[in-house]
């Protein structure tokens, strides 16, 4: 009864947080999202018919915009006499341009921002390298405010009413944050009626008190890596212990769900899993709505114009029983500031047409791994937003034997070296470290696929 209550209590509060007091935040912060959001619900109830035109056009006024505006596309357009107007006619014209990757929004950096917007930018973020070397994306506050929008959309496709109490899975850092970083983080978790739920290692201690956290939260949505809430399912079956009545939803975030995590989880919580794909480049593209068939994923055609790079596999690539597969590839619609035409995502996965919309299914890459350091096993994503907090580090593998992280590799400056080391240190002590440059990452498989761990023969 007490815990009945407790989740009663969040739900009022919740209904005051999203409405005035979330208003209230927005008028405070200079935001401007519910506005939005009030936009993608409207399109989102139309027809896909109706929607995909729409995208279209929108489509059309971003090629328009980044002919004139943006250095890159203004070169390429004329050098290939792209007319953008032309895709009215038949869509495919689009095809005429070539695809975009990471190499060249690393080679070509702020020339593929807008010159006319480039004074509004307020975001510099860089991408997880969970399918490539990062790179910086550019935003200002008017495509920030629509991803913000349509992060809201997408949890409620995914199940999750605005007032419902939610716990954000993050990382547990050695270091605590500054002050003024707490109170932002604290008013924002009020607003959200959100409780941030730290994580650290797989080991069983960890996992103990992720158990008691999620027990105290009394939340029925929870976000995160599908790799740390396995890792408790995992704990808990073993020693028997159940877990359900303590969320009701999970949204797995930030990296792939595989079947064998998706139906444990659903095993020990007796909880919802709803996938979701989602990427700094763009914010998040689909997600799979809780009252629709497991692992399929529906676009949104607001944010993205969604296409599949036809796959150029044969037996050796491992990949050939793949029928349909191709590389993930978008044009984003809503950030102006820094419009990414092409976009290829380096994920597989299937892109479906539907009655309802384009939906992503089979998707695979984007597979964070674990390494063990002093006896605890921990997923790459945590090591990730560790390093993310010791300097500018430009990327990174793990050099794995027997399943030991043996060396860090680090890909940063020479001059910001010695205050970076000094930092991961701090954190990973016992892990030698090794600065290296983009040009020495190393690409493994058949079809030369990023990994975070690369892995030594004992």
């Amino acid at each position: 009864m007490d815990d009945a209550l407790k989740r009663l209590g969040y739900s009022l509060w919740g209904l005051i947080a999203s409405g005035p007091l979330y208003r209230y935040a927005e008028r405070h912060t200079r935001r401007s999202i519910t506005p939005r959001l009030r936009v993608l619900e409207r399109e989102t109830a139309l027809p896909f018919a109706q929607r995909k035109a729409a995208a279209l056009e929108r489509l059309i006024r971003v090629l328009e915009e980044a002919g004139k505006d943006v250095p890159y596309y203004r070169d390429l357009f004329a050098a290939g006499r792209f007319i953008p107007e032309k895709l009215r006619r038949d869509e495919r014209y689009l095809e005429d341009l070539p695809y975009l990757t990471k190499d060249i929004l690393r080679e070509q950096g702020r020339r593929l921002v807008n010159e006319k917007l480039a004074c509004g930018i307020v975001r510099e973020q860089k991408t997880g390298s969970s399918t490539g070397p990062a790179v910086v994306i550019y935003y200002d506050q008017e495509a920030l405010d629509w991803t913000a929008a349509q992060n809201i959309l997408m949890l409620a496709w995914g199940g999750k009413r605005r007032y419902d109490r939610e716990v954000h899975l993050s990382t547990r850092f050695q270091s605590p944050p500054s002050p003024e970083d707490s109170r932002f983080e604290a008013r924002k978790c009020l607003v959200l009626n959100r409780r941030n739920v730290y994580t650290g290692g797989f080991d069983g201690a960890s996992q103990e008190i992720l158990l008691q956290d999620l027990q105290a939260a009394h939340a029925r949505i929870v976000q995160g890596h599908s790799s740390s809430l396995f890792a408790l399912a995992r704990y808990l079956k073993a020693k028997n212990i159940s877990g359900k009545g303590i969320f009701e939803i999970f949204v797995s975030t930030g990296e792939m769900i595989s079947s064998r995590q998706r139906a444990l989880i659903e095993e020990v919580f007796g909880a919802r899993v709803s996938d979701r794909y989602g990427a700094c480049e763009f914010g998040v593209m689909a997600q799979e709505l809780a009252v629709d068939p497991k692992h399929e994923l529906l676009v949104s055609d607001s944010l993205v114009w969604p296409e599949m790079r036809p796959p150029e596999l044969s037996s050796s690539d491992g990949y050939a029983d793949m029928a349909g597969i191709g590389e993930l590839v978008f044009s984003n619609l809503r950030n102006r500031v820094m419009p990414l035409i092409r976009y290829c995502m380096g994920d597989l996965g299937k892109l479906v047409t539907g009655d309802d919309g384009w939906r992503i299914t089979e998707i695979t890459g984007r597979t964070h791994d674990v390494a063990e350091i002093d006896g605890v096993e921990y997923p790459t994503h945590y090591i990730q937003d560790i390093l993310d907090r010791c300097g500018y580090i430009e990327d990174f593998q793990i050099l794995v034997r027997g399943g030991k992280a043996v060396e860090f590799r680090l890909v940063a400056s020479r001059e910001d070296w010695e205050g970076i080391a000094r930092a991961v240190r701090a954190n990973f002590p016992s892990v030698p470290l090794r600065r290296i440059g983009a040009d020495e990452l190393v690409f493994v498989g058949a079809r030369g696929k990023f990994s975070y761990i690369l892995r030594e023969d004992v």
